[in-house]
């Protein structure tokens, strides 16, 4: 399966950093600094879908992206907020295919 190039939409990834207090402690921010990936971004659904995430799943979208994108684990991701806004989602898994990824975003809730 190919991806339409006229699907795949812009959308911002910010990489997860671990920031070091003087005192010693640590915490999780974004990097203010993101890149654009284009992705194809769907609602999550299917029985493997539902068997893997179970209440989550109204939290979860699938996004297809082409090979090469540089994308990780843990990474935060702008899908329906501003790019220099807070990021809403985060990456929990990657999928490879043949001639795309298949990424699981799952709703950032504070």
């Amino acid at each position: 399966m190919r991806l339409k190039q006229s699907d795949l939409k812009p959308y911002t990834v910010k990489r997860r950093i671990i920031v070091t207090e003087p005192d010693g402690t640590t915490y999780e921010e974004e990097d203010p600094n993101g890149h654009t990936i284009r992705a194809n971004v769907q609602p999550a659904g299917g029985k493997l879908m539902v068997e893997l995430y179970g209440e989550r799943l109204a939290y979860i979208l699938t996004a297809y992206v082409e090979i090469g994108t540089d994308i990780q684990e843990s990474d935060r991701a702008c899908i329906y907020v501003a790019t220099d806004g807070t990021p809403d989602y985060k990456v929990v898994a990657i999928r490879r295919w043949n001639t795309h990824y298949v990424v699981d975003f799952e709703k950032v809730r504070t």
